[in-house]
């Protein structure tokens, strides 16, 4: 910031003339004429219309347009100072009268200080009509807008160290409507702490939404009349009439940030509502109005009447009341969160209003608004609510639809003080750490190898177990308050080879690894209490950790949250395809009294894919409250795109089921989609019920990450879904439905594209050539991904990739000579396999693959970067698996290029050498510890790893087939 800048230089000249203007003593009032008596001296002003006049009775300072300014007001460094003034706004814009403060001192910064901001326009007088160039500053006060009436306004800043002066600016924006007015301007020394941003926030809102206290004695006779008001005779209670609002919100006026802006909300959305004008305040205590009331929150005089036998306790810290009293409702719960949610479940189930998606609400037209005498408590089925995607990661969706839980990203992004308050106890910003980042093996070890084993760590180790502790404890002393989390000691993302001494202990307890698992959480947990009474931990059941073990429990300071990684979702969490799933979360919830279920919700591998899993999701919410220690929930969503298979839908429905399990998740659906896809609702939830049906008449597993191969996209899905969508289309043609249809229909062309060599030879079934309007459906397609704004189109890679990936033009593979004379084989090709490294493990045109495609694999990329799942392979029978692969760019001969193993256990695998027979060509490699069978198991599979090496030399592969008898002619792999 440079001040002078605004300065001519008569007016520098002048003000450089001038005698310090520094305070005696730190007592008293700092600021010189802080009442403009007598004219400006020794204020400076800037703008022509800036004057000195008397205003509704004041000697003040009006600023149409500019700023007025005084500078050498004497301070110092690291003290508290309280800024005091009376600011009338006339016909302004909210934002637009501000003060802002800077200071001058050895070492002291120029730039603006305070805990407001400001958002300017960049637009100055006579240059009025220029585009607009936006930006923010830092303020001591914001105000603007409302009524013509002076109010108070005050803060408490901290002084820079070793500031000895400061700068005091009081300002109007330029280019903007109506006068600004000032005076009683003070700066004070004080001991009360300084002004906080979510402090100035709430003063701000204050000043605009409400009034100026009313004449006391008239007031406090219409409070108390108000308050003694008998009901409506008839039951009705009127909130609005004829497009005009008959009801007023009340609030405290000392209410808390939440409070105030949830009441804001009320006025102002209940008014949308009714197509009526909100009023211009809200009504309080100091200034009551006429009309009967809706008050929020506690800290008013008719919430204190309604609910004086109300029991705030058993609310907890979501639940809320609302009641009616006399001609009045008030709404509150025990916290501010809880009447915020009061509020907005008021919006949501009282006056329709639905909050779809961050960028659609359906907004009823209710000038008529009549509610019945309420008397309801609502308390939500589970503590911690959550979905991880894009759309439900929008905070003020999560809020309006009573969201509450912030793990992960989002628990490190910024919230608007109005709304911020989350439940931020489990896997929150510095709370959830793996394994290897408590104990990382570069700094381990080499001291002690004793500590790992298999890929996890050795459990039972002792030694491991108090360094644990000791990390632990020092991650918790780093928190503001280690006792509000469950500190999470997470496993590494992959499997475990049991140490002897882990296995041993494990056989006592049914054989299963979650036992040193938990035995180990307990252990460091009486550990870190012995230091750190109340702290809390937990711990993911996951994999190999999943089924629970015999013959022990979890200690109440510890949760356990099973993730469902190997979920098939083509039934319920307690389906018949989730049976051992279900018995296994049901286990924990049988020893442990505080689980959490971290679901998975999206397909990973395949975001844009069709995936029908919504209804068995709704079930498994419904199964899930049944279970009494169950008491919370996060589904792992499309966290990293917008734009994924019925995103917004599944968040919605999952949002209304963790407040209400009761609720029909079919009738869910339905209101979802008749109010998101208008005219095409009906096309639409016919193909959603369709597509449930499509994958219950197959044997596809609908696993977290399920590729786009399945059997339920066969000529009877392209052309009944492609048809459906027609429909759809053309009822929404030109309309806002349209785009939110082709998002809807971006899956379907999605598998069409991609399999549109298969589909074309199928043109009889399918009753049209997919090929033959192929340019128009790609058009189609990526136009909705650009509207949509889809990032990625699997976990790892970008939608980028797959253009390239599309422009492949496969062909017919032909029968392997492995295969000659076999009737009974399969056929494993690139589209089947999982992918974790994005370009690095990319889906490439190669010539020389059996079908025109093939998976690079880079080995500047090292790891399991390409895996098949064993429900790829045939249903029944034993088989032997062999891959195609080559190499490319492989440098030395003889060196390791790759390894092909099968898992678990983690170290079966053969090493894939450079050679003449894999350069330039693919070769046959036997895949070990075959014989191999099917099985959905997800937590085993066949991967193929880059050994590290050179960017650019690549190991391909092709395909993987699936013979009944091993194949003469290869190298056996052998056991392992």
């Amino acid at each position: 910031m440079k001040r002078i800048r605004y300065l001519s230089a008569a007016c520098l000249s002048a003000v450089l003339s001038l005698a310090p203007l520094v305070a005696v003593a730190q007592q008293g009032d700092l600021v010189v004429n802080g009442s403009f008596a007598g004219g400006f001296s020794p204020w400076w002003k800037q703008g022509a219309t800036v004057r000195v006049q008397a205003v509704d009775g004041r000697n003040a300072a009006l600023v149409p347009s500019g700023m007025v300014v005084q500078e050498r007001i004497g301070v110092s460094g690291s003290r508290n100072y309280r800024l005091s003034m009376n600011i009338r706004s006339e016909a302004t814009d909210a934002g637009s009268v501000y003060v802002q403060m800077s200071f001058r001192g050895p070492g002291v910064a120029g730039n603006w200080q305070g805990p407001s901001t400001v958002t300017l326009d960049g637009r100055s007088d006579g240059n009025c009509t220029a585009a607009p160039s936006p930006r923010t500053e830092k303020a001591a006060l914001v105000t603007g807008g409302g009524e013509a009436a002076w109010r108070s306004h005050s803060i408490v800043f901290t002084a820079p160290a070793n500031a000895d002066q400061m700068i005091l600016y009081l300002r109007k924006a330029a280019c903007t409507p109506g006068a600004a007015a000032f005076t009683g301007v003070s700066v004070t020394q004080t001991d009360d702490p300084p002004t906080s941003l979510r402090d100035a926030a709430r003063l701000a809102l204050a000043a605009q939404h409400l009034p100026v206290a009313a004449e006391p004695t008239a007031n406090t006779a219409l409070l108390n009349q108000q308050l003694t008001r008998a009901a409506p005779s008839n039951g009705q209670y009127k909130l609005a009439v004829a497009g005009a609002m008959a009801m007023r919100v009340h609030v405290g006026q000392d209410e808390d940030i939440m409070t105030l802006q949830s009441a804001i909300d009320l006025s102002s959305l209940s008014a949308r509502v009714a197509g009526a004008t909100a009023p211009a305040y809200l009504s309080t205590d100091a200034a009551v109005a006429e009309q009967a009331l809706v008050a929020v929150g506690r800290n008013n005089a008719l919430a204190r009447r309604v609910f004086t036998d109300a029991d705030f306790q058993d609310l907890g810290d979501d639940g809320f009341l609302i009641r009616a009293s006399g001609p009045h409702i008030a709404i509150a719960g025990r916290t501010p969160r809880g009447t915020m949610y009061g509020v907005n479940w008021f919006l949501d189930r009282k006056l329709g209003i639905r909050w779809l998606s961050p960028t659609v609400t359906h907004w009823p037209s209710r000038p008529d608004i009549t509610l019945p005498a309420l008397r309801e408590r609502h308390v939500p089925r589970f503590a911690f609510r959550e979905v991880l995607s894009v759309e439900a990661e929008n905070k003020v969706w999560r809020q309006r639809n009573l969201m509450n839980g912030e793990s992960h990203g989002p628990s490190y992004l910024p919230t608007p003080f109005g709304i911020d308050s989350w439940n931020r106890s489990w896997a929150s910003q510095n709370t959830i750490l793996s394994f290897y980042q408590l104990l990382p093996q570069a700094t381990y070890a080499a001291a002690h190898p004793e500590w790992y084993a298999g890929g996890q760590l050795a459990m039972m180790n002792t030694g491991m177990r108090a360094e644990m502790a000791r990390v632990v404890i020092q991650k918790l002393r780093a928190l503001p308050d280690y006792k509000s989390v469950w500190f999470s000691i997470h496993d590494n993302d992959w499997g475990w080879d049991m140490d002897a001494a882990s296995a041993a202990f494990a056989a006592q307890h049914g054989g299963d690894p979650s036992a040193p698992r938990l035995d180990m959480m307990i252990d460091i947990a009486e550990r870190v209490r012995a230091e750190l009474p109340g702290a809390r931990l937990a711990f993911n059941a996951y994999h190999w950790s999943f089924t629970p073990p015999e013959g022990m429990t979890v200690p109440d300071h510890i949760l356990v949250y099973p993730m469902t990684i190997h979920v098939n979702y083509r039934d319920p969490l307690n389906g018949t395809a989730n049976a051992a799933l279900g018995r296994d979360i049901a286990g924990w919830n049988a020893i442990a009294r505080n689980v959490l279920v971290w679901d998975h919700v999206t397909n990973f591998a395949g975001y844009i894919q069709p995936t029908p899993n919504i209804f068995p999701i709704g079930q498994s919410i419904r199964w899930l409250s049944t279970l009494e220690h169950v008491n919370g929930y996060m589904g792992e969503g499309s966290f990293n795109t917008p734009g994924a298979e019925f995103s917004a839908l599944r968040a919605w429905m999952i949002s209304r089921l963790l407040w209400d399990p009761q609720q029909d998740v079919n009738a869910l659906v339905d209101e979802f989609c008749n109010l998101y896809y208008g005219p095409a609702a009906p096309a639409i939830k016919e193909y959603i019920r369709f597509y449930h049906d499509k994958i219950g008449r197959t044997d596809d597993v609908l696993a977290e990450k399920t590729t786009v191969d399945m059997d339920m996209f066969d000529a009877e899905f392209v052309k009944r879904a492609d048809a459906l969508f027609d429909t759809a289309e053309t009822s929404v043609r030109g309309t806002a439905y349209e785009a939110r249809v082709q998002e809807a229909r971006m899956p379907v062309d999605y598998v069409i594209l991609l399999r549109r060599e298969e589909y074309s030879r199928q043109r009889d079934q399918i009753g049209f050539d997919v090929k033959a309007n192929l340019p128009q459906r790609s058009a189609r397609f990526w136009a909705a991904v650009q509207a949509s704004k889809v990032s990625h189109y699997i976990q790892g890679d970008k939608i980028d990739a797959l253009a390239s990936v599309l422009q492949i033009e496969r062909r017919a593979p032909q029968k392997p000579t492995l295969a000659e004379g076999l009737a009974d084989w399969a056929d494993i090709q690139d589209m089947s396999f999982q992918r974790f490294a994005g370009a690095k493990s990319a889906i490439v045109a190669d010539p020389l693959a059996s079908d025109g495609a093939a998976v690079a694999l880079d080995r500047s990329q090292p790891g399991w970067t390409m895996q098949l799942k064993f429900d790829k392979l045939p249903k029944t029978g034993q088989w032997w698996l062999y891959a195609a692969l080559r190499v490319e760019a492989g440098g030395q001969q003889g060196a390791g290029i790759a390894k092909l193993g099968s898992a678990p256990p983690m170290s079966c695998a053969v090493t894939i050498a450079n050679s003449p027979a894999t350069a330039g060509q693919y070769s046959w490699f036997e895949v070990p510890a075959g014989p191999f069978s099917y099985s959905t198991d997800h937590a085993r599979s066949i991967y193929l790893e880059p050994i590290a090496g050179p960017e650019g030399s690549k190991i391909f592969i092709d395909r993987i087939i699936a013979l009944p008898a091993r194949a003469a002619g290869v190298a056996p792999a052998g056991p392992c």
